[in-house]
């Protein structure tokens, strides 16, 4: 009985494990959604953006940039904001991307976790961010149901640090140390009212 039992347990955790691993298929499409996504932002394509959301009360859509932050949860304050901003910035912006250090978390076999570091460059100007995405398959097709992004300072060359190291003293050889000090100090003093 006890062979069956070990083989069950093996066969359970193996199709756990496996079911915990996204394939690099699934990590080329979801790849793709990601990319479409910043793609038809800055083009400016609002059916085409919004294709690449879940659009539920709990889609998620954080971003803290160098000049802008903002937080919108639910996809009727982000389709609200985003259509705000569209309609106020209309120009179509050629953005170039770079990401890597991608790291796929499958939680469940129609849910994926994802983050990645990206570096964005619009007109000579760099910026980059650490980003998470998750993502729903819905009906063959992933879709984001959580975008949130960190702008990360690009370091400047500084000055190395000085810093200074001063040895402590020990408080009971400073103590012995003012104490004779004291003495000497009695001692010329009654040496000079001698003399007088």
């Amino acid at each position: 009985m006890k062979p069956y039992l070990i083989l069950l347990f093996i066969l359970f955790v193996t199709k756990s494990y496996a079911q915990n691993v996204t394939s690099s298929e699934e990590q080329n499409e979801i790849k793709k959604v990601i990319a479409d996504e910043s793609k038809f932002f800055y083009a400016r394509n609002m059916e085409k953006w919004t294709n690449c959301y879940r659009q539920t009360p709990q889609t998620y859509w954080a971003k803290i940039e160098k000049e802008e932050r903002f937080q919108k949860e639910g996809w009727d304050n982000i389709m609200s904001f985003v259509a705000n901003y569209f309609n106020e910035n209309p120009k179509v912006i050629k953005a170039t991307f770079k990401r890597e250090n991608y790291n796929f978390r499958k939680v469940n076999p129609t849910y994926i976790w994802v983050t990645f570091d990206q570096s964005k460059t619009i007109k000579d100007k760099k910026e980059s961010s650490k980003e998470t995405r998750i993502l729903e398959l819905i009906k063959g097709e992933w879709k984001i149901v959580n975008s949130t992004g960190f702008y990360l300072p690009i370091d400047k060359p500084t000055k190395p640090e000085t810093i200074s190291i001063t040895k402590e003293k020990n408080t009971s050889e400073s103590t012995e140390k003012e104490g004779a000090i004291k003495e000497k100090k009695k001692e010329k003093v009654k040496e000079i009212q001698k003399a007088s």
